[in-house]
């Protein structure tokens, strides 16, 4: 009976402790936090519900991307169609991008499911059609690209099966673009769905369309841009675009029009008339421009016929284009026109005629023409402009450069009273202008004579007084006297640039007259690249000009800036004296010049900042000095508070302690001013060592310019040093002045004492004692040289082959030496092992001691080591006796040559005592 009890108690337990561990498990389980499960989808969808999912070889349209896209870009891809079910998960899709892909065919219901679409990009693909039924829900639709496909026909791609339909929907319909694709055709009903509808532009350019039926654009409310260049009509048929279609601007550009065919005025009732306001017309092959041509065209405000074959005009081509503005006949073959050419378009402003083969400017072309306000006529081979007078009397602006006219007198411009702009730059010929050629257009304000090649300034400009910029740039100009701009006073900008200039054609030296006496109103003048080296000797040049704002005197070879060069220009505030020749600037050159903004000092050779250099310009905000030569700036040089740009790069500045304040000045302002390229500011080799070709901002002042300690001390016991050095001098006064009587001996030397007979005097004049695998050298060097600059030796010893015969060797041997006036050892490593020649040049040395003559002469035609001499070749070169070593460098052996002559002149006698 206990026994089962225990059993029982046991049970009971072990279930209490079960049920105690499940409380436990479960409550830990609860206070796990659950992890939301991440999601990969097929393509990386960004924060702004964008889905990227381009360049991924996909073949359909994923399904997995989050219901709340509002992009999906699935370009360049595989996709080989679309189908109702694409699109059912992003009913919220605003954009479908789906260009570059191989997308053929389109189910009708593919769009229904997207509301909110509003652009849709389907080009490069191989669609042949889309009906315009399958984006009827789409009412929000603004943005529709088809280029690039395979479409033929526009009605099986815009027409709804039920013919008629309209879509009213679209009124934010901005791009429609069906350009580079197949059609042929374009009629009436191809637009029909749109009827009512406005677009910003449409895009049918670039299709092979021979066929355009009349009013085929006639559904449309408006057209913005109607673009369909590069199409294939022979004709443009005024019919096309009536019944009044509205368009802003209309391409018909490139597309192999031969032919306009104008409507017939007297059957046109005003509710039909074409309300085109731009028309291009460029690039075709029209011949002509019949009677009429764009009769009806009431709207008609820019005509482009640029870059076609017309050769001739009638007068009345253009009649019926009652509101037509700016017409372009450039680049075409007109040679002439008919009188009174663009009467017929009476509210004409703007006529274009360059690039044609006129010869002469008639004004008579423009009788009639009240209105015309600009006419360009450049590049068009007119050499002379026939006698007037104008009645274009309302012409402001005429452009009649880079022609080939040649001389301009009164009556060129007769009858331009209210000529403004005259630009008769780029007639390289011989150019002239007489004295009075302006006189009839008073009015000019705008003359620009640029590249005119020689021109003489004969008073042309005098008496111009409404004149405010003339620029006569890069012509080679003479001046005839120094008051050419004495009235002149409204003119405001000046250019003078790359005109042969010198300083002293601009000031008459005697008087001490400019030639800008006169220009009070002058705001800019530009000098630039002209030969003004002499600009510092003539300080009065600019001083007339006191409202002067900008003066460029870029690559004008100035060599020095002096004081006083700029006085006046109190209201300078650019001042560019950039690519000149400047190594020298007087401390006061600025000095006045308080209103200065801008200063470019960049391409010089500009070697030192002085101290006030800038003093005096406190307004300047920007400082260019890179591209010198600056090495240092001077000690607390006066740098403007005001500036806010600051450019000195590439410059071999001296990182060193004199340079120290500078670099404490850059940490002052950086931040606050723009140093830029600030990293190209770097330490010249001339700098520390540590700094070499290290940033300026490597350099640290207080790591490198601290007190040095051993200085001062050094200072401190200077005049103790100096005082016992000069007692220790006293005291052993005659000792020195011994020692430096034998240094003076030593430097300054004796008289050289030489040898009573001449080269003459001996047998041989001169003996070669050579080893024989050294013979080469011989032959090939040695004859040469002897042959060339020593002709006069005739008795010469060339080794052991020219020995006298029946003697012993060594007899024969002595004989030569001495009886020869210079005997000459050739070393090399070769000679010195061979033991007979040793014998030979211990003989030699031998035969000098005796003599007391420096007869002997070594050249090392080699290099031999030290150990590997003989004692007695060390022991004579330590007695500094003549030797020579050859070299393979050329210069080397002109000089190796010419000390060999200078040692065959004489024999000095022997000194061997060294003074100690």
């Amino acid at each position: 009976m206990a026994h089962l009890l225990m059993d029982s108690l046991t049970r009971t337990l072990l279930i209490l402790i079960v049920i105690f561990l499940g409380g436990i498990v479960q409550k830990v389980r609860v206070d796990i936090p659950l992890r939301s499960p991440q999601i990969n989808y097929t393509c990386p969808v960004t924060p702004l519900h964008v889905a990227l999912c381009a360049h991924l070889n996909l073949t359909s349209v994923p399904e997995d991307l989050p219901h709340d896209l509002l992009v999906l870009s699935i370009r360049q891809n595989q996709l080989t169609e679309l189908g109702n079910r694409s699109f059912m998960n992003y009913n919220q899709l605003e954009e479908l991008n789906a260009h570059h892909n191989i997308i053929a065919f389109i189910e009708s219901g593919t769009f229904e499911t997207l509301p909110q679409l509003q652009v849709v990009k389907l080009d490069h693909n191989l669609i042949t059609f889309l009906p315009i039924y399958y984006l009827q829900k789409n009412a929000l639709l603004c943005i529709i690209t088809l280029s690039h496909n395979k479409i033929s026909s526009i009605s099986s791609t815009f027409v709804s099966t039920q013919k008629g339909g309209n879509f009213y929907g679209w009124r934010n319909m901005s791009v429609v673009d069906l350009s580079f694709n197949k059609v042929t055709t374009i009629t009436e009903d191809d637009f029909l769905p749109w009827r009512n509808c406005s677009v910003d532009k449409l895009n049918v350019n670039n299709n092979n369309v021979t066929f355009l039926q009349p009013k085929a654009f006639v559904h449309f409310s408006k057209l913005g841009i109607l673009n369909m260049n590069n199409i294939s009509l022979a004709t443009f048929d005024v019919e096309y675009f009536m019944d009044h279609v509205k368009i802003d601007r209309l391409l018909i550009a490139s597309s192999g029009i031969k032919y306009i065919r104008p409507v017939n005025m007297s059957s046109m009732q005003k509710e039909n008339v074409p309300l085109i306001k731009e028309l291009y017309l460029n690039l075709n092959i029209l011949n002509d421009i019949p009677r009429y041509a764009l009769g009806g065209f009431e709207k008609l405000q820019v005509l482009n016929l640029q870059e076609n074959h017309i050769s001739s005009i009638n007068k009345e081509s253009f009649c019926g284009l009652h509101t037509l503005v700016d017409l372009n006949l450039s680049r075409n073959r007109i040679k002439s026109l008919p009188r009174a050419s663009f009467a017929c378009a009476s509210k004409l402003q703007k006529v274009d005629l360059s690039r044609n083969n006129l010869a002469t400017l008639d004004p008579q072309w423009f009788d009639g023409s009240w209105f015309l306000r600009s006419l360009i006529i450049y590049q068009s081979g007119i050499g002379r402009i026939a006698l007037g007078p104008w009645k274009a009397i309302n012409l402001q602006t005429l452009v009649i450069n880079k022609n080939n006219l040649g001389f301009l007198n009164h009556y060129t411009f007769t009858g331009l009273v209210n000529l403004k702009t005259l630009d008769v730059s780029g007639n390289v010929n011989s150019f002239g202008m007489s004295e009075d050629a302006l006189t009839s257009v008073g009015s000019l304000e705008l003359l620009v004579m640029s590249d005119v090649g020689k021109f003489t300034m004969e008073g042309s400009f005098r008496n111009m007084q409404h004149l405010i910029n003339l620029d006569m740039s890069y012509s080679k100009l003479k001046i005839s006297s120094i008051d050419q701009f004495a009235k002149a006073s409204a003119l405001r900008v000046l250019n003078m640039s790359g005109s042969y200039l010198k300083a002293q054609d601009l000031v008459d030296i005697h008087t001490g007259t400019s030639l800008f006496s006169g220009l009070v109103s002058l705001q800019t003048l530009k000098l630039r690249h002209n030969p003004l080296d002499t600009l510092h000797a003539l300080p009065s040049m600019f001083t007339p000009l006191a409202s002067l704002v900008e003066l460029d005197l870029t690559s004008c070879h100035i060599r020095q800036v002096a004081s006083g060069t700029f006085a006046n220009l109190t209201t300078l505030l650019q001042l560019r004296l950039s690519e000149n020749q400047i190594t020298n600037i007087s401390k006061d050159a600025f000095q006045g010049l308080h209103s200065l903004r801008v200063l470019q000092l960049q391409y010089n050779s500009i070697a030192f900042i002085q101290q006030g250099m800038f003093m005096g310009t406190n307004k300047l905000e920007q400082l260019y000095l890179q591209n010198n030569h600056i090495s240092t700036v001077a000690s607390n040089t006066l740098m403007p508070s005001s500036l806010i740009r600051f450019n000195i790069a590439y410059n071999p500045l001296t990182c060193d302690c004199h340079l120290a304040w500078f670099r404490q000045w850059l940490n002052e302002v950086e931040g606050k001013i723009d140093l830029a390229p600030e990293n190209r500011i770097r330490c010249s080799s001339s700098s520390l060592k540590a700094l070499v070709s290290q940033q300026i901002w490597s350099f640290h002042p207080n790591e490198y310019c601290r007190t040095n300690i051993m200085i001062i001390v050094s200072a401190c016991f200077a005049p103790i040093l100096v005082l016992t050095i000069g007692i220790l001098v006293y005291l052993n006064r005659w000792w020195i002045n011994y020692k430096l009587f034998l240094l003076k001996l030593a430097i300054v030397g004796y008289h050289e004492i030489t040898e009573d007979q001449t080269p003459e005097d001996y047998e041989f004049q001169l003996n070669l004692m050579f080893h024989d695998d050294d013979e080469w050298w011989v032959n090939d060097c040695m004859k040469p040289f002897l042959e060339q600059r020593m002709p006069h030796l005739g008795r010469i010893i060339f080794g052991d082959a020219d020995l006298h015969p029946g003697s012993f060797y060594l007899n024969a041997i002595y004989d030569v030496i001495e009886n020869s006036h210079k005997t000459i050892l050739l070393l090399s490593n070769q000679s010195v092992d061979d033991t007979w020649y040793m014998t030979k040049l211990r003989m030699a040395v031998e035969h000098m001691n005796d003599t007391k003559l420096e007869k002997v002469i070594l050249i090392f035609l080699e290099d031999i080591d030290d150990d590997h001499l003989t004692y007695l070749v060390r022991l004579l070169l330590s007695r500094n006796k003549p030797y020579l070593v050859w070299t393979e460098d050329e210069e080397g052996q002109e000089v190796f040559w010419a000390k060999v002559q200078k040692s065959m002149r004489s024999n000095r006698q022997m000194n061997n005592v060294i003074p100690i």
